[in-house]
Protein backbone atom coordinates (compact mmCIF):
# COMPACT_ATOMS: atom_id res chain seq x y z
CA UNK A 1 0.00 0.00 0.00
CA UNK A 2 1.39 3.33 -1.21
CA UNK A 3 2.23 6.25 1.52
CA UNK A 4 1.49 9.13 0.82
CA UNK A 5 2.68 12.57 2.30
CA UNK A 6 -0.18 15.07 2.43
CA UNK A 7 -0.11 18.64 2.25
CA UNK A 8 3.54 18.44 0.19
CA UNK A 9 3.95 20.28 -3.08
CA UNK A 10 7.01 18.91 -5.37
CA UNK A 11 9.39 21.09 -7.43
CA UNK A 12 7.17 19.92 -10.58
CA UNK A 13 3.83 20.93 -8.93
CA UNK A 14 5.13 24.36 -8.77
CA UNK A 15 6.92 24.32 -11.82
CA UNK A 16 3.52 23.74 -13.47
CA UNK A 17 1.68 26.02 -11.52
CA UNK A 18 4.01 28.76 -11.67
CA UNK A 19 3.71 28.49 -15.75
CA UNK A 20 -0.01 28.87 -15.73
CA UNK A 21 0.00 31.69 -13.30
CA UNK A 22 2.82 33.45 -15.30
CA UNK A 23 1.36 32.60 -19.01
CA UNK A 24 -1.35 35.15 -18.80
CA UNK A 25 -4.20 34.77 -21.84
CA UNK A 26 -4.06 37.67 -24.05
CA UNK A 27 -7.71 38.84 -23.73
CA UNK A 28 -6.66 39.01 -19.84
CA UNK A 29 -3.57 41.48 -20.35
CA UNK A 30 -5.71 44.43 -21.74
CA UNK A 31 -3.73 46.95 -19.76
CA UNK A 32 -0.25 45.75 -20.77
CA UNK A 33 -1.37 45.80 -24.44
CA UNK A 34 -2.51 49.61 -24.40
CA UNK A 35 0.31 51.15 -22.04
CA UNK A 36 3.69 49.95 -21.47
CA UNK A 37 4.81 48.67 -17.13
CA UNK A 38 7.13 51.27 -15.67
CA UNK A 39 8.72 49.00 -13.17
CA UNK A 40 11.68 51.49 -12.46
CA UNK A 41 10.10 51.97 -9.21
CA UNK A 42 11.27 50.12 -5.92
CA UNK A 43 9.61 47.03 -5.23
CA UNK A 44 9.36 47.93 -1.07
CA UNK A 45 7.60 51.76 -2.14
CA UNK A 46 4.44 52.36 -1.20
CA UNK A 47 3.90 56.12 -2.80
CA UNK A 48 5.24 56.49 -6.40
CA UNK A 49 5.73 60.12 -8.12
CA UNK A 50 6.24 61.84 -11.25
CA UNK A 51 6.47 65.06 -13.07
CA UNK A 52 4.14 66.72 -15.31
CA UNK A 53 5.74 69.66 -17.59
CA UNK A 54 5.21 71.75 -20.23
CA UNK A 55 7.69 74.07 -22.26
CA UNK A 56 7.46 77.57 -21.85
CA UNK A 57 9.01 80.89 -23.25
CA UNK A 58 9.91 82.13 -26.78
CA UNK A 59 12.53 83.54 -29.21
CA UNK A 60 13.21 86.10 -30.46
CA UNK A 61 14.73 88.50 -33.13
CA UNK A 62 17.71 90.09 -31.63
CA UNK A 63 18.62 93.49 -32.76
CA UNK A 64 21.67 95.55 -32.35
CA UNK A 65 22.33 97.44 -29.47
CA UNK A 66 19.97 95.05 -27.13
CA UNK A 67 20.29 94.12 -23.72
CA UNK A 68 20.19 90.88 -21.72
CA UNK A 69 16.85 92.24 -20.44
CA UNK A 70 15.60 91.73 -24.67
CA UNK A 71 16.45 87.90 -24.21
CA UNK A 72 13.53 85.48 -23.86
CA UNK A 73 14.16 82.87 -21.70
CA UNK A 74 12.97 79.11 -21.82
CA UNK A 75 11.90 76.57 -19.13
CA UNK A 76 9.16 74.57 -17.64
CA UNK A 77 5.75 75.20 -16.10
CA UNK A 78 4.41 72.15 -14.56
CA UNK A 79 3.95 69.74 -11.12
CA UNK A 80 4.23 66.69 -9.11
CA UNK A 81 1.86 64.28 -9.13
CA UNK A 82 2.26 61.55 -5.91
CA UNK A 83 0.23 58.13 -5.83
CA UNK A 84 -0.12 55.09 -3.62
CA UNK A 85 0.96 52.07 -4.43
CA UNK A 86 -1.80 48.79 -3.43
CA UNK A 87 -1.67 45.60 -3.23
CA UNK A 88 -3.72 43.30 -5.48
CA UNK A 89 -4.20 39.95 -3.94
CA UNK A 90 -6.23 36.78 -4.05
CA UNK A 91 -5.16 33.08 -2.90
CA UNK A 92 -5.43 29.36 -4.19
CA UNK A 93 -6.25 26.76 -1.32
CA UNK A 94 -5.84 22.98 -1.26
CA UNK A 95 -7.18 20.68 1.09
CA UNK A 96 -5.41 17.98 2.83
CA UNK A 97 -8.16 15.32 0.48
CA UNK A 98 -7.36 17.38 -2.58
CA UNK A 99 -3.87 17.06 -1.73
CA UNK A 100 -3.88 13.36 -1.16
CA UNK A 101 -5.82 12.88 -4.50
CA UNK A 102 -2.53 14.66 -6.46
CA UNK A 103 -0.16 12.08 -4.73
CA UNK A 104 -2.28 9.35 -5.57
CA UNK A 105 -1.96 10.34 -9.17
CA UNK A 106 1.39 11.12 -8.73
CA UNK A 107 1.98 7.50 -7.38
CA UNK A 108 0.09 5.73 -10.44
CA UNK A 109 1.84 7.46 -13.12
CA UNK A 110 -0.42 9.87 -13.95
CA UNK A 111 1.47 13.36 -13.95
CA UNK A 112 2.19 15.77 -10.89
CA UNK A 113 -0.48 17.66 -10.93
CA UNK A 114 -4.68 17.14 -11.28
CA UNK A 115 -7.10 19.88 -13.40
CA UNK A 116 -8.66 21.68 -10.69
CA UNK A 117 -4.90 22.67 -9.32
CA UNK A 118 -4.48 24.55 -12.68
CA UNK A 119 -8.12 25.51 -13.08
CA UNK A 120 -7.33 27.36 -9.70
CA UNK A 121 -4.50 29.63 -10.68
CA UNK A 122 -5.96 30.33 -14.20
CA UNK A 123 -9.31 31.44 -11.82
CA UNK A 124 -6.67 33.45 -9.16
CA UNK A 125 -4.14 34.99 -12.46
CA UNK A 126 -7.57 36.12 -14.16
CA UNK A 127 -9.04 38.24 -11.46
CA UNK A 128 -5.94 39.63 -10.69
CA UNK A 129 -5.65 40.64 -14.02
CA UNK A 130 -8.79 41.94 -13.75
CA UNK A 131 -8.33 44.22 -11.09
CA UNK A 132 -5.22 45.81 -12.77
CA UNK A 133 -7.42 46.17 -15.69
CA UNK A 134 -10.28 48.08 -13.46
CA UNK A 135 -7.66 50.33 -11.64
CA UNK A 136 -6.07 50.98 -15.31
CA UNK A 137 -9.49 52.42 -17.02
CA UNK A 138 -11.19 53.11 -14.11
CA UNK A 139 -10.07 53.85 -11.12
CA UNK A 140 -11.13 53.13 -7.35
CA UNK A 141 -13.15 55.75 -6.03
CA UNK A 142 -12.61 53.85 -2.60
CA UNK A 143 -9.36 54.13 -2.40
CA UNK A 144 -8.66 57.03 -4.21
CA UNK A 145 -7.10 55.23 -7.59
CA UNK A 146 -7.64 57.24 -10.55
CA UNK A 147 -7.44 55.54 -14.08
CA UNK A 148 -7.06 57.12 -17.34
CA UNK A 149 -11.26 57.81 -17.16
CA UNK A 150 -10.86 60.17 -14.16
CA UNK A 151 -12.92 63.46 -15.13
CA UNK A 152 -9.82 65.41 -13.69
CA UNK A 153 -7.46 64.50 -16.76
CA UNK A 154 -9.69 66.11 -19.07
CA UNK A 155 -11.55 69.25 -20.52
CA UNK A 156 -8.91 72.11 -19.21
CA UNK A 157 -5.63 74.31 -20.02
CA UNK A 158 -3.25 71.12 -21.35
CA UNK A 159 -5.19 68.55 -20.26
CA UNK A 160 -7.43 65.94 -22.66
CA UNK A 161 -11.34 66.06 -24.07
CA UNK A 162 -14.16 63.92 -23.05
CA UNK A 163 -17.15 64.70 -24.20
CA UNK A 164 -20.22 63.54 -26.14
CA UNK A 165 -19.71 62.85 -29.49
CA UNK A 166 -22.02 64.65 -32.14
CA UNK A 167 -26.06 63.31 -32.28
CA UNK A 168 -25.62 63.00 -36.17
CA UNK A 169 -27.29 59.96 -36.70
CA UNK A 170 -30.67 58.82 -36.66
CA UNK A 171 -33.34 58.50 -33.72
CA UNK A 172 -35.90 60.32 -31.19
CA UNK A 173 -33.52 62.12 -28.55
CA UNK A 174 -29.50 63.10 -28.84
CA UNK A 175 -28.97 60.28 -26.83
CA UNK A 176 -30.45 57.56 -29.57
CA UNK A 177 -28.23 59.92 -32.65
CA UNK A 178 -24.89 59.28 -31.19
CA UNK A 179 -25.15 55.98 -30.75
CA UNK A 180 -22.96 54.17 -33.26
CA UNK A 181 -25.70 51.82 -34.15
CA UNK A 182 -27.52 54.64 -35.35
CA UNK A 183 -24.83 56.36 -37.81
CA UNK A 184 -23.92 55.64 -40.93
CA UNK A 185 -20.31 54.58 -41.59
CA UNK A 186 -19.70 58.44 -42.83
CA UNK A 187 -21.00 59.80 -39.86
CA UNK A 188 -18.90 57.49 -37.70
CA UNK A 189 -15.68 58.42 -39.59
CA UNK A 190 -16.48 61.94 -38.86
CA UNK A 191 -16.77 61.21 -34.78
CA UNK A 192 -13.52 59.52 -35.33
CA UNK A 193 -11.79 62.10 -37.19
CA UNK A 194 -12.90 64.56 -34.49
CA UNK A 195 -10.80 62.28 -31.69
CA UNK A 196 -7.78 61.82 -34.26
CA UNK A 197 -7.95 65.86 -34.82
CA UNK A 198 -8.08 66.83 -31.30
CA UNK A 199 -5.17 64.54 -30.13
CA UNK A 200 -2.99 65.45 -33.16
CA UNK A 201 -3.99 69.15 -33.24
CA UNK A 202 -0.74 70.82 -32.27
CA UNK A 203 1.39 68.56 -33.78
CA UNK A 204 3.04 67.24 -30.55
CA UNK A 205 1.32 63.95 -30.13
CA UNK A 206 0.23 61.14 -32.66
CA UNK A 207 -3.25 59.33 -32.50
CA UNK A 208 -1.52 55.84 -31.96
CA UNK A 209 -4.72 53.53 -30.60
CA UNK A 210 -8.02 53.76 -31.05
CA UNK A 211 -9.81 51.07 -28.19
CA UNK A 212 -13.93 50.57 -28.15
CA UNK A 213 -16.30 48.57 -26.77
CA UNK A 214 -16.94 45.14 -28.41
CA UNK A 215 -19.87 45.70 -29.74
CA UNK A 216 -19.20 48.41 -31.60
CA UNK A 217 -15.96 47.11 -32.60
CA UNK A 218 -18.13 44.85 -34.47
CA UNK A 219 -19.95 47.15 -35.95
CA UNK A 220 -16.22 48.38 -37.76
CA UNK A 221 -17.03 44.99 -39.58
CA UNK A 222 -19.82 45.78 -41.81
CA UNK A 223 -19.74 46.80 -45.11
CA UNK A 224 -18.81 50.84 -46.07
CA UNK A 225 -22.13 51.20 -47.51
CA UNK A 226 -24.67 49.45 -49.73
CA UNK A 227 -22.45 49.29 -53.05
CA UNK A 228 -19.05 49.72 -51.22
CA UNK A 229 -18.34 46.26 -49.74
CA UNK A 230 -15.21 47.41 -47.89
CA UNK A 231 -15.52 47.62 -43.84
CA UNK A 232 -14.87 50.38 -41.83
CA UNK A 233 -12.36 48.00 -40.46
CA UNK A 234 -11.00 47.76 -43.72
CA UNK A 235 -10.87 51.76 -44.32
CA UNK A 236 -9.45 52.83 -41.51
CA UNK A 237 -6.18 50.27 -41.97
CA UNK A 238 -6.11 50.90 -45.46
CA UNK A 239 -7.27 54.72 -46.61
CA UNK A 240 -6.97 56.82 -43.64
CA UNK A 241 -6.02 57.40 -39.74
CA UNK A 242 -3.49 54.34 -39.65
CA UNK A 243 -4.29 53.46 -36.13
CA UNK A 244 -0.98 51.24 -35.12
CA UNK A 245 -3.87 49.47 -32.87
CA UNK A 246 -7.69 48.86 -33.13
CA UNK A 247 -8.86 47.24 -29.56
CA UNK A 248 -11.96 45.83 -28.31
CA UNK A 249 -12.20 46.03 -24.56
CA UNK A 250 -15.10 45.21 -22.19
CA UNK A 251 -14.11 48.04 -19.96
CA UNK A 252 -15.12 50.99 -22.49
CA UNK A 253 -19.01 49.56 -21.88
CA UNK A 254 -20.95 51.62 -19.65
CA UNK A 255 -21.20 48.41 -17.13
CA UNK A 256 -17.86 48.61 -16.62
CA UNK A 257 -16.37 52.37 -17.26
CA UNK A 258 -18.30 54.05 -14.01
CA UNK A 259 -20.60 55.91 -16.81
CA UNK A 260 -23.82 55.79 -18.25
CA UNK A 261 -22.80 55.60 -21.75
CA UNK A 262 -20.42 53.85 -23.89
CA UNK A 263 -16.93 55.29 -24.45
CA UNK A 264 -14.13 55.19 -27.36
CA UNK A 265 -10.62 56.19 -26.90
CA UNK A 266 -7.89 57.55 -29.30
CA UNK A 267 -4.48 57.87 -27.46
CA UNK A 268 -1.27 58.29 -27.40
CA UNK A 269 0.19 55.82 -25.33
CA UNK A 270 3.88 56.21 -26.01
CA UNK A 271 5.47 55.59 -23.22
CA UNK A 272 6.70 58.84 -22.41
CA UNK A 273 3.07 60.15 -22.42
CA UNK A 274 1.77 57.30 -20.14
CA UNK A 275 2.49 54.00 -18.30
CA UNK A 276 1.20 51.67 -16.18
CA UNK A 277 3.28 51.55 -12.79
CA UNK A 278 3.94 48.05 -11.56
CA UNK A 279 6.44 47.95 -8.52
CA UNK A 280 6.27 44.18 -8.20
CA UNK A 281 4.80 42.00 -10.41
CA UNK A 282 2.59 39.13 -10.57
CA UNK A 283 4.60 36.50 -8.16
CA UNK A 284 3.15 33.41 -6.16
CA UNK A 285 3.72 33.51 -2.10
CA UNK A 286 5.65 30.98 -0.04
CA UNK A 287 2.55 28.03 0.54
CA UNK A 288 1.58 27.85 4.42
CA UNK A 289 -0.13 24.66 5.60
CA UNK A 290 -2.39 24.64 8.30
CA UNK A 291 -2.72 22.47 11.46
CA UNK A 292 -5.55 20.56 9.24
CA UNK A 293 -3.17 20.04 6.51
CA UNK A 294 -4.78 22.79 4.49
CA UNK A 295 -2.21 24.40 1.90
CA UNK A 296 -2.94 28.30 1.48
CA UNK A 297 -0.47 30.38 -1.20
CA UNK A 298 -0.96 34.13 -2.05
CA UNK A 299 -0.98 35.03 -5.39
CA UNK A 300 -0.51 38.96 -5.25
CA UNK A 301 0.63 42.12 -7.03
CA UNK A 302 1.46 45.59 -6.57
CA UNK A 303 1.00 48.40 -8.51
CA UNK A 304 0.91 52.14 -8.33
CA UNK A 305 -2.03 52.83 -11.33
CA UNK A 306 -2.00 55.05 -14.60
CA UNK A 307 0.87 57.53 -14.80
CA UNK A 308 -0.41 60.33 -17.06
CA UNK A 309 1.90 62.84 -18.07
CA UNK A 310 0.05 64.46 -20.70
CA UNK A 311 -3.45 64.04 -20.59
CA UNK A 312 -3.69 66.29 -23.84
CA UNK A 313 -2.90 62.92 -25.80
CA UNK A 314 -5.83 61.24 -24.77
CA UNK A 315 -9.74 62.33 -26.78
CA UNK A 316 -12.56 59.99 -25.52
CA UNK A 317 -15.97 60.03 -27.19
CA UNK A 318 -18.95 59.16 -24.98
CA UNK A 319 -22.32 58.26 -26.17
CA UNK A 320 -21.62 55.47 -28.76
Amino acid sequence: MAKFESGLFTSDDFLQISQVLYTPKQDEMLARRIFSIDSTYASYAREIGYDYYDRTGSAKIYAKGGGGKDIPFVGESGGRITQKVYDLVTGIRYSKAELQALEAKRALGKGPSIQLNMLRVDTARRYISEVENKLAFSGDTEYGIKGIFDDTFYNGTNLGVKENVAASGTGSGDAAKRLWPNKTSSLILDDLFKAVDTVEQDALFKARILVLDPKNFNRLRKPFTTTDSRTLLDWLNSNGLYFEQIIASRNMRLTNNGDTVNYFMVLDNSPEIVQLAITEDLNLGDPIVDIVGTTEIAVMESTGGIVLRHPAACYIGKGI
